[in-house]
């Protein structure tokens, strides 16, 4: 009997510690306003947690395309027309946020996406 016990007792104990973990993810919203092609008065390094939902909301002057390497994400963007890159951050690094400008003028790295380890 005293044997079930600590068995039950450790079974729920690590069902705490995996809620926990996992209650510990965040949702993190970042707006972010392309202006002649670079990201206008924010962060150029958006820093988050492994395991938080991630969603990075666009709003440009011009038409272009947004690519999150690492992640192999596109957005397309129009000027007036917000939009929403969403993502769980499960892969670790600093990932480059490329402009593939629509009409010429280069593919470029704009800023970076950091995911850090919990």
């Amino acid at each position: 009997m005293r044997r079930r016990r600590l068995f039950t007792n450790a079974v729920l104990a690590a069902g705490v510690l995996l809620i926990t973990g996992m209650a510990a993810a965040e949702s993190r919203v970042f707006e972010l306003s392309i202006r002649a092609g670079q990201i206008a008065e924010s962060p150029r390094v958006i820093r988050v947690n492994q395991g938080d939902d991630v969603t990075l909301r666009w709003t440009t002057d011009r038409a272009m395309t947004i690519h999150l390497h690492g992640y192999d994400l596109e957005q397309k963007l129009t000027p007036g027309k917000p939009a929403s890159m969403r993502l769980t951050a499960r892969a670790t690094g600093r990932f480059p946020i490329e402009v593939h400008a629509h009409g010429g003028g280069g593919d470029r790295t704009i800023g970076y996406l950091e995911v850090h380890p919990r």
